[in-house]
């Protein structure tokens, strides 16, 4: 049974339609980033290396406390979402250091 939206009915995102949104997102951050050639202020690095460790770790931390939810697919999903939030982080943290 799918969960639904607290008191309207509506179902839910699902985890794998999550982990590939989420994905999307840190995937497209990065690349624009390194077709940018303008200078970007460090303060928007902080914000991004924030966003792609707090996005990271909500999803492993629902597949911990909710673990019925996620399929094998969503699982590897939410694996691969977490490698490229580190290292995303890591991407954006190198920049923002050797720009300063």
């Amino acid at each position: 049974m799918m969960p639904t939206v607290a008191g309207s009915g509506l179902p839910m995102i699902p985890p794998t339609g999550m982990a590939i949104a989420a994905l999307t997102i840190m995937l497209w951050l990065i690349w624009s980033d390194t077709i940018r050639k303008g200078h970007t202020p460090a303060v928007l690095y902080a914000v991004r290396i924030a966003l792609f460790v707090i996005v990271a770790s909500i999803l492993v931390l629902n597949r911990i406390r909710y673990p019925f939810y996620f399929s094998s697919t969503a699982t590897t999903l939410v694996v691969i979402v977490a490698l490229v939030g580190v290292g995303g982080a890591a991407y954006f943290a190198r920049r923002m250091v050797r720009r300063a």
